[in-house]
């Protein structure tokens, strides 16, 4: 029984550190680990090689160590990488985001770390999300402006 017990806290501990340090990147739906490839060399980039909406990956920290990443989509305004959130109340990584702001995305194959702040000044929040003045803003939607490091 001990023996036993050994194996399968052993085969746990492996686990754990493997999915620390073993990238496994989200797919659509799926959540993932830590994203894979390099730092793309110019972390001070304009994002004009981005137009319209763009699928991203955005990795975020977890108190338990293990990153957490997700597929997402993203856009550009006034040359300022932006992130929506629909129904944040029931995803996780917003809630990552409020513990540690600092993010990772991977776009277009290249890794860019951020500052994940969130957009609560409604006027703003209208203006980049094309809601006409007046109108209800849908519930549950916040947007993540990622300023650089």
């Amino acid at each position: 029984m001990k023996k036993t017990a050994l194996v399968f806290l052993c085969l746990l501990t492996a686990s754990y550190v493997a999915a620390i340090f073993v990238p496994l990147e989200p797919d659509e739906r799926r959540p993932g680990t830590r994203l894979a490839g390099e730092l793309a060399e110019t972390q001070d980039t304009d994002w004009s090689f981005l137009t319209g909406r763009n699928r991203i990956y955005l990795e975020t920290r977890t108190w338990y160590l293990i990153a957490h990443s997700v597929t997402t989509t993203s856009w550009i305004v006034d040359k300022t990488f932006y992130v929506p959130c629909g129904n944040c109340d029931t995803k996780r990584w917003p809630k990552n985001v409020e513990s540690d702001p600092r993010v990772r995305l991977k776009v277009n194959g290249e890794i860019y770390e951020r500052i994940a702040v969130r957009i609560t000044d409604s006027e703003e929040r209208r203006r980049l999300m094309g809601v006409p003045a007046g109108a209800s803003f849908p519930e549950g939607v916040a947007i993540y402006r990622m300023d650089p490091t």
